[in-house]
């Protein structure tokens, strides 16, 4: 399935009370430096908070800039890599979400 772009604020991120009731991880990458078939276990946000990262899944890939991200499926497997040093959040969604940003959600793609 392609990536689904979203933008932090569509999820809410910019509001620490509602980030704070997330499972999040916190990812620091150093330049040049790669992650290799992650797994997303549950529907899962990726978010980049400062840098760039280039994901890609099985069949899509996305360069992210500061601010932007990507839904993952719950199953999905994923690779990272970083060109800069780069700070980034995985976010796990609630259940139930299917990875479905809400209705009003940025979409950079959407013209």
């Amino acid at each position: 399935m392609p990536l689904q772009r979203i933008r932090a604020s569509a999820l809410g991120l910019n509001d620490p009370a509602a980030a704070s009731s997330l499972q999040a991880e916190g990812l620091r990458l150093h330049e040049g430096r790669t992650m290799l078939n992650r797994h997303a276990a549950t529907a899962s946000a990726v978010i980049v908070l400062e840098g760039e990262l280039h994901i890609g899944v099985e069949d899509d890939d996305a360069v992210l800039a500061t601010g932007d991200g990507v839904l993952l499926d719950a199953g999905a497997t994923y690779s990272l890599r970083a060109d800069q040093d780069t700070t980034a959040f995985v976010f796990a969604l609630p259940s139930g979400s299917g990875g479905d940003p809400p209705a009003d959600a940025e979409n950079p793609e959407a013209g």
